[in-house]
């Protein structure tokens, strides 16, 4: 299956990457495992998950699963840090 993950503003920055790809050999995962798949991500949002906007094919996972959320072939999950302004 393949998912593609995006992240946005300085999260981007952060990791030093704005779009991965993954391929894993299941029909059906959870987004916390694939969280599991890109350690730098995990340890980057983990600690502050609430903090972030989470997006699977456009749907907040707050409202499906949260980290049990999922994930099936060809997916976009889009990941937005916290913003500050005013």
């Amino acid at each position: 299956m393949r998912v593609s993950i995006n992240v946005y503003m300085d999260l981007a920055g952060k990791l030093g990457w704005s779009k991965r790809d993954l391929n894993i050999d299941k029909d059906k995962v959870t987004f916390k495992e694939v969280l599991s798949e890109l350690r730098d991500l995990w340890n980057t949002i983990i600690s502050n998950l609430d903090e972030y906007l989470i997006l699977v094919n456009g749907v907040n996972i707050k409202l499906l699963r949260g980290l049990e959320t999922e994930i099936y072939s060809d997916v976009t999950i889009d990941i937005f840090p916290p913003a500050g302004g005013g």
